[in-house]
């Protein structure tokens, strides 16, 4: 009854406001105003362009975290020389907060004396005003999430990997498959429930990513880097419409509700 209180009473009271002229600071009392705050702050262009921006930037991350996370499991579970060292190594950055990862790597960014632009120079390159144009701002989100999240997709394969059974590999090996072969027709197939989970952890945390976008742009330049999450945050705590806020919120929860059920087909996928 308590977790079904602490879910319910905040998604009651947001639905509530979402149909409330309600506005932090105001005199004025609230009223209720109906689907106003949907068809003024859901069906417009701002909403679809945030919209279109999550998914852009989620979509790019995938494609990057899931491939690298498990490369690097695959190696480390080689268990070469070095590799508890190396596997410390990789964790850190997802021990550490996003408010910290993303102050960090804004001063790397930095156009004049970030020490990426100092390496690209080094190389013979032109800089990059990563925090002030539009792609460059994108790959830069993209790119600190991934940074700080393929950590824990790989901490997820390997420990997918540990729990295989080793007589299909072996089998495997005695008929004469090469180790790519292997991977892809034995391990991989054994794997799939596991990845399909931190796939859809994955997707469920970029969809609702904040605090990096909020720390590198702001949403910025203009609103190139603007998601769902941050669209809300600026209406209700930039603007102080906090009926209009609530409004996207229930919109954004009621967008990443396949999710959920996806996330319960993996569940069952893995038992």
């Amino acid at each position: 009854m308590l977790l079904i209180g602490l879910f319910a009473v905040p998604i009651g009271v947001g639905v509530y406001l979402s149909f409330r002229s309600d506005k932090i600071g105001s005199f004025v009392p609230g009223q209720f105003v109906g689907l106003d705050n949907y068809e003024r702050d859901v069906f417009n262009d701002i909403f679809v362009e945030a919209l279109y921006t999550t998914l852009l930037i989620t979509l790019i991350a995938l494609l990057i975290q899931i491939p690298v996370g498990m490369g690097l499991a695959v190696v480390l579970h080689q268990n070469l020389r070095g590799t508890q060292l190396f596997r410390s190594i990789f964790l850190l950055p997802m021990l550490l907060t996003p408010i910290a990862v993303g102050l960090m790597w804004r001063f790397m960014f930095d156009i004049d004396l970030g020490v990426i632009n100092f390496l690209l120079e080094e190389a013979h390159l032109s800089r990059i005003g990563w925090l002030g144009e539009k792609w460059a701002a994108r790959m830069a989100v993209v790119l600190v999430d991934s940074w700080q999240t393929i950590p824990f997709v790989m901490l997820m394969t390997l420990a997918g990997l540990s729990a295989l059974p080793e007589a299909p590999m072996e089998a495997a090996r005695v008929d004469g498959a090469t180790p790519v072969k292997a991977f892809l027709f034995v391990t991989l197939p054994m794997l799939r429930p596991v990845l399909y989970i931190t796939l859809m952890i994955r997707v469920v945390d970029s969809l609702k990513l904040f605090d990096i976008i909020f720390i590198l742009t702001r949403g910025g330049p203009g609103r190139s880097t603007q998601t769902l999450g941050l669209l809300s945050y600026n209406t209700g705590f930039n603007f102080l419409q906090t009926g209009r806020a609530a409004a996207i919120g229930v919109a954004v929860a009621v967008i990443t509700l396949p999710v959920y059920f996806l996330w319960l087909r993996a569940q069952k996928a893995a038992q």
